[in-house]
């Protein structure tokens, strides 16, 4: 006779086992095939062009100089250990403020849900450098400029991402597994370490990979709260070298570990996590009634939390607009916002483009792998600090390459800071794509063609319905990146380009913070749009919410 625990144990491995079978369908020309891997091959290209060109750049000159043996022997391992601390210290809060209130929000109804989601959500409005600049200039406690108020920072401008990915992913998950746990005598705390720790291992590791991409590619704020970590470190040698070279050598040190954990996370996504075409609805969480006290405590939780990462900075924020109102440029605002909304826009439907193409590559649902994880190589350029981004391009668009003689004029127009936001934020978009992908069931297309539907028709009903509100939802996320982006933009810009958060950090800088406010409340004018589809999309997870 089996266990209890070697019951659940396969329950919950039937029930996460990979379906038999792709992504989607085969296509029913032989030469499919060939143009598809072209196509998968073409996405890896642009996935790790970046990386690959400065790899190539720095490994002939690898050793010339010492310029690699003077970093890994002096400031390289202090400023890796910081930044792990950081990321660390980041990861626990982000999960504080993000999971904890998620997964109730999910597992249980009580009237207050829709602020909870609301709250969790508006950290989304500030850049960790702007909420670094507006304590420090508003406050003058000590603390404030430590490691420990940057991780601060860090995990409270992650929290929402957090919020989101278990949000989506305790609302899949079925109860059903932690009553037959119950009913066969495990107790509370066997229930949490066999069955729901094991089943929020994806979303916790995917939350960490945001925290630290987030929290150790960070130049901004750590420049300005004098915290040298890895981007820091790194900045600062390519600032006193004066060479491109040089920094493509220390950069070495974080392509490599990057590229290593992008092809990690690939494989995993098509060998580890589970393509069954389930609707969401089908493995909703059978919500319970939370108690008085508990959602009480839930919303007195999820207010504290957003004290520090929205309320108080946006008090200072108010404050200081209306201090300074006279002193505003009211004329030049409607052509900054346009320029803005147009430049984030633009990266937007660059990502789109790009999550279209991949569902052309993937719809037919070919049977090589390597076409479903050509799109998780983007991850690569997350996973890179900004500055390594940015290198990369100054680099491959000098004067006397190929790309810059391609490229012309425009080489000196927003062209590069579109791009290389693009391929920075695309998996916001490209892996929830993925993810509606997957759990699109393929007899969908055969139902709509026994209805009478052409094969290009049949497809659009298949997918669109799962993979259109995905689209929609990644794309407002990477305009909203795009609109706090800084790093790629102050190394990038071009000659008269101009973008709200380099206003900001051209005040904040020197302390005028009073000045920047005006234009920390335009970004947040310009993000408002899509936060709001954000929250609408959140409240709409899994039914009808509680007000």
């Amino acid at each position: 006779m089996k266990s209890a625990s070697t019951l659940s144990a396969e329950a919950i491995a039937v029930a996460t086992a990979p379906a038999p079978g792709p992504v989607g369908r085969a296509l029913p020309h032989a030469s499919s095939d060939g143009w598809r891997a072209a196509f998968a091959g073409l996405l890896a290209a642009c996935a790790l062009g970046p990386a690959v060109y400065l790899l190539a750049a720095a490994l002939p000159v690898l050793s010339s100089g010492g310029w690699l043996a003077h970093f890994a022997g002096t400031t390289l391992p202090h400023q890796a250990q910081l930044s792990l601390w950081v990321a660390l210290e980041a990861a626990v809060v982000a999960f504080a403020a993000g999971a904890v209130p998620a997964v109730l929000v999910s597992r249980y109804t009580f009237r207050g849900r829709t602020l909870v989601t609301a709250l969790a959500l508006l950290p989304l409005l500030f850049a960790p450098f702007v909420t670094a600049g507006i304590w420090t200039v508003g406050f003058s406690w000590a603390f404030l400029d430590s490691r420990h108020a940057l991780a601060i920072q860090h995990g409270l401008s992650c929290s929402a991402y957090v919020f989101v990915i278990f949000r989506i992913a305790t609302a899949r998950m079925p109860t059903s597994f932690a009553e037959l746990a119950a009913a066969l005598g495990h107790g509370r705390w066997q229930r949490l370490l066999r069955v729901h720790l094991p089943a929020y291992a994806v979303p916790a590791a995917a939350s960490l990979m945001i925290v630290f991409a987030q929290a150790v590619g960070d130049y901004a704020a750590a420049e300005r709260l004098g915290i040298d970590t890895l981007s820091v470190g790194m900045h600062n040698l390519w600032l006193a070298s004066q060479s491109s070279q040089v920094a493509a050598i220390v950069s070495v040190v974080l392509i490599v570990p990057s590229v290593l954990l992008v092809a990690v996370a690939a494989w995993a996504s098509t060998a580890l996590i589970s393509r069954n075409p389930l609707a969401p609805a089908a493995a909703a969480a059978a919500r319970k009634p939370l108690s008085g006290p508990a959602a009480a405590a839930l919303l007195g939780w999820s207010l504290l939390c957003s004290l520090p990462a929205f309320w108080i900075p946006q008090a200072l924020v108010l404050r200081w607009a209306w201090l300074k109102w006279d002193r505003t440029r009211f004329a030049a605002i409607p052509g900054d916002m346009l320029q803005a909304a147009l430049t984030s826009g633009a990266t937007a439907l660059l990502v789109g483009g790009l999550c279209a193409a991949t569902v052309v590559l993937l719809r037919s649902g070919g049977q090589s792998r390597w076409a479903e994880r050509a799109p998780w190589l983007f991850l690569a350029n997350y996973f890179l600090p900004s500055l390594v981004l940015a290198l990369a391009f100054v680099m491959m668009s000098a004067d006397g390459t190929v790309l810059a003689t391609a490229l012309g004029s425009a080489r000196d127009s927003r062209l590069l800071v579109v791009v290389a936001e693009a391929l920075r934020y695309a998996p916001f978009a490209l892996l929830p794509v993925l993810d509606a992908l997957r759990r699109t069931p393929p007899a969908m297309i055969d139902t709509a063609r026994a209805f009478g539907a052409s094969p290009l028709r049949a497809r659009w009903v298949a997918f669109s319905g799962h993979v259109g509100p995905a689209m929609l939802l990644g794309c407002a996320l990477v305009f909203m990146e795009s609109v706090k982006e800084l790093d790629l933009s102050l190394t990038l810009q071009a000659f008269g380009y101009s973008s709200p958060a380099l206003k900001i950090y051209a005040f904040s800088r020197h302390q005028n913070m009073d000045r920047a406010a005006v234009w920390v409340l335009i970004s947040q004018l310009l993000m408002l749009p899509p936060l709001a589809l954000l929250w609408w999309r959140m409240r709409r997870q899994g039914g009808t919410q509680h007000v």
